[in-house]
């Protein structure tokens, strides 16, 4: 008789008939004694013939044995190709399964209380962090069932959350500084950068792009924990001229029809919010407009005289076009003649 082995088998006899009752039982294996009982439970690991005596209360004996064949064993071995990482870790499980083996099914526990029916191998993510014990169990043809379990468990770790936020995602020049909101979780070491700048440490630290030129730039943030798990995230910022003066630093009014104006030019300027005075060393305004297409011809507005030469200041305040925002230039002019 076949059976499963490393199970045990409990025997009885399938009938005892004649002679005088009560009965006396006797299970022997290899000449132990197994039982003396009416039925004998006996562990199976290798052929075993088992033999029971029957004796009748008049002393006569019968002889009767069974021999206990154990099926071929399965392996249920497994190999994993990775034993810790940050989650999502994905693990492949890989039997030591062979196709002359009766597998009539295959069971992959993989320590979540997940479990999957597939054949040699199988593929599974980790997204919780913890220790898991996976295991294979295997039933073959007969019902037998083979079973294995890894001695060191899977150990997974977190993974930390990147982010961050902006007020905006535009910058103009030359003010270029980015304030940013920290939002990631779970990191311990913090790294930002952007092509062609510095990579900056911290939690929140300053942030400046370029102040000379126009240009997008993808900031990045990494971030990482004490067991070496990492997450990046990333924005596109824009830096932009949100208005541009073309100042003159000097000009000769002396009516030869050569750079006898002094006249700034923008760009992004809203016409309708601009405010210019030009004043002299004691501050009294000599020209003054709210027109950036005027020029100023080199005549105080008070007296209508030509001012004598010299240095002289100017304010200008515009607003720009982009986000309706003024604008503040200050600078000086030469009167030449």
């Amino acid at each position: 008789m076949e059976v499963c082995p490393n199970t045990t088998v409990v025997i009885r006899p399938d009938s005892v008939t004649g002679g005088l009752q009560p009965y006396r039982y006797s299970w022997t294996s290899s000449n132990e004694m197994v039982s003396t009982d009416d039925s004998a439970a006996v562990m199976i690991t290798d052929t075993t013939t088992i033999i029971l005596h029957v004796m009748g209360a008049d002393g006569k004996i019968e002889r009767d044995s069974i021999q206990l064949i154990p099926y071929i064993s399965l392996d249920a071995g497994f190999a994993i190709d990775v034993w810790e990482g940050c989650t999502p870790l994905e693990v492949r499980f890989t039997s030591n399964y062979v196709a002359f083996q009766n597998v009539a099914d295959m069971r992959w526990d993989y320590g979540t209380g997940a479990n999957d029916h597939q054949l040699a191998s199988a593929l599974y993510v980790y997204d919780t962090p913890g220790l898991y014990a996976p295991a294979l169990s295997i039933t073959d043809l007969h019902g037998c069932v083979w079973s294995d379990t890894l001695n060191i468990g899977v150990r997974v770790f977190p993974t930390p959350q990147a982010g961050f936020r902006i007020r905006e995602d535009k910058l103009y020049l030359p003010d270029t500084h980015l304030a940013v909101e920290n939002t990631s979780e779970g990191a311990t070491n913090y790294l930002w950068h952007y092509p062609g700048g510095e990579a900056m440490e911290g939690f929140e630290p300053g942030i400046h792009f370029p102040t000379d030129r126009e240009g997008q730039y993808e900031l990045t943030l990494y971030v990482e924990n004490a067991y070496g798990c990492a997450e990046q995230t990333s924005k596109i910022i824009e830096v932009v001229q949100g208005i541009e003066l073309f100042i003159p630093n000097a000009f000769t009014p002396d009516g030869d029809g050569i750079n006898d104006l002094w006249q700034p030019q923008g760009l992004g300027v809203d016409a309708y919010h601009v405010a210019m005075e030009v004043f002299d060393v004691w501050g009294t305004v000599v020209y003054s407009s709210d027109d950036l297409q005027a020029a100023w011809s080199g005549r105080s507005e008070p007296l209508g005289l030509y001012v004598p030469p010299g240095q002289y200041n100017y304010r200008i305040i515009a607003r720009d076009t982009e986000r309706g925002i003024g604008h503040l230039f200050e600078g000086h002019v030469m009167v030449i003649r």
